[in-house]
């Protein structure tokens, strides 16, 4: 059984669903570059 610290980690799978969704949200609201930026840089995962 794998141990507690790798919860953390994302799996391929995953991080692939995650892009997509910001990609998703930025085609959805963004009406510029700076905007597209601030939605990618809101989406980090907090660590």
């Amino acid at each position: 059984m794998k141990g507690s610290e790798d919860m953390d980690e994302m799996t391929s799978a995953e991080l692939n669903q995650f892009l997509e969704n910001i990609a998703k949200l930025i085609e959805a609201t963004a009406t510029d570059p700076e905007t597209a930026a601030k939605i990618v840089r809101d989406s980090k995962v907090k660590a």
